[in-house]
C-alpha cells in the first residue's frame, strides 16, 4: 500500500479474477482501500453477482440476435436476473437453476417451448461466465425442463369463430383474417404480400418475403430457411374474395403497416366481427387443421406451412390426432350392442 502524490491510496493485488492479470485498486483513505481490497477478495472467492454477469452477457448477445430472438430472450433474461438477484454466480448450483425452472413452469403454466427458452437463456449466461473465467464449469449444462409439458401449438379457432371470419370478410381488415385462414401464412408474410405474388391462372401464391418490426418500424426480410420460400395453392374460396390490384395487398397510406397500426386494425376487426379472442397464429393453426382433416400428408403440410423442421409439423399433426382419438373414444362410451 502506498499513497500517491494526488492523495489517493494505491495497492497492487496479485491477479485479476477473470484473466490472471495483476490489478491495482485505489482508495480515498486507508480504510477505503482496505474495504475495496476485501470486496475484491470476496468477489474472487464467490464470483460476480449473477445479475452483473447476466448484463454483460446480454450486452454482447443482443447485438448478434435477430429482432424476434431478442423479443423472446429478453423476458427470460429479466426473469433470471430477478430470481438470482443478490446471489454470487459461483454460489449458484444446478439444483438452484432446476428449482427456478420448475417454479417458473408452475407459476406461469409455461408450455414446453417457453420453458426451453428460459432454461436456454440461463444456460447461455452461465456458459458466458465460463468463457470469461467467472465460473470453472457451467451449472446449467446438463439440466432439462420438466417432462410432460404442453406443446406450444395453439388450438385452432372454434367453428363459431371460423363462421364469423367467413361472414366478416368485408369488414375493415376482415380480408386479412380470411386470407390468414385460407393460406396458413404467417402475419409478416401476409403483410409483405403483393398482388404480383398472386397467379390466378396457375392458382398459386408465392411467399418469399416477410415483414418484421424493429422498434416498431416495418422492415422486410427473406425467410430464414429455404423452406420459408414456397408456392402455396390459391384456394377457390379465397380467390372469390380476393380483389385484383397492384402493390401491397395490405397497406397503410400506400406503405407497409406499422406495428402500432396493425395492433389497432386487428383489435377493431375483432370487435366488429364480435370475436372475443383470436391471434393470427391461431388462423395458421386452423389451416394446418384443415390440411390434417383433408388427409394431406405431413411432408406436404410442412412445405405448405413453411416449417423448417419436419418435427414441427409432425408435432401439430400428432396433437390433432390425439384430439381426434379422444373425441372418438368419448363418442363410443354410450354405445351398446343392438
Amino acid at each position: 500500500m502506498k499513497r500517491r502524490k494526488d492523495g489517493l491510496y494505491q495497492q497492487e493485488l496479485p491477479r485479476d479474477i477473470t484473466n490472471g492479470k495483476r490489478v491495482v485498486i485505489y482508495g480515498k483513505s486507508k480504510a477505503d482501500l482496505i474495504r475495496k481490497a476485501r470486496a475484491y477478495e470476496e468477489e474472487a472467492k464467490t464470483g460476480k453477482p449473477f445479475e452483473a454477469v447476466a448484463d454483460e452477457w446480454w450486452e454482447e448477445a443482443e447485438k448478434a440476435l435477430a429482432v424476434n430472438s431478442r423479443k423472446n430472450y429478453k423476458p427470460a433474461y429479466e426473469r433470471a436476473k430477478q430470481r438470482f438477484e443478490g446471489q454470487r454466480i459461483k454460489e449458484i448450483q444446478p439444483k438452484d437453476i432446476n428449482l427456478f425452472i420448475r417454479d417458473f413452469v408452475k407459476e406461469h403454466h409455461a408450455a414446453e417451448k417457453t420453458a426451453k427458452t428460459q432454461l436456454m437463456v440461463v444456460n447461455l449466461i452461465c456458459r458466458y461466465a465460463v468463457q470469461v473465467g467467472y465460473l470453472p464449469a457451467n451449472p446449467a449444462r446438463d439440466l432439462s425442463i420438466p417432462k410432460g409439458l404442453e406443446k406450444n401449438a395453439r388450438s385452432a379457432p372454434t367453428s363459431d369463430t371460423i363462421a364469423k371470419i367467413k361472414a366478416g370478410v368485408s369488414l375493415p381488415f376482415g380480408l386479412f383474417a380470411y386470407m390468414a385462414m385460407y393460406t396458413g401464412a404467417r402475419r409478416g408474410e401476409l403483410l409483405a404480400l403483393t398482388y404480383e405474388d398472386i397467379d390466378r391462372e396457375k392458382k398459386t401464391i408465392r411467399i418469399d418475403k416477410s415483414l418484421y418490426y424493429d422498434n416498431g418500424r416495418p422492415k422486410i426480410k427473406s425467410p430464414k430457411t429455404e423452406k420459408g420460400k414456397r408456392i402455396i395453392p390459391l384456394l377457390d374460396k379465397l380467390a372469390e374474395k380476393l380483389p385484383k390490384g397492384n402493390g401491397l395487398i395490405f397497406q397503410d397510406k400506400g406503405g407497409y403497416i406499422t406495428e402500432g397500426r396493425f395492433i389497432m386494425l386487428w383489435r377493431d376487426y375483432l370487435k366488429a366481427a364480435k370475436i372475443e379472442s383470436l391471434t393470427p397464429h391461431e388462423l395458421r393453426h386452423a389451416y394446418a387443421t384443415m390440411l390434417y382433416e383433408n388427409n394431406v400428408n405431413v411432408a406436404t403440410a410442412q412445405e405448405l406451412l413453411g416449417h423448417a423442421q419436419y418435427s414441427t409439423t409432425m408435432d401439430i399433426y400428432t396433437t390433432l390426432r390425439e384430439k381426434q382419438m379422444e373425441k372418438e373414444r368419448n363418442a363410443i362410451l354410450s354405445v351398446d350392442f343392438q
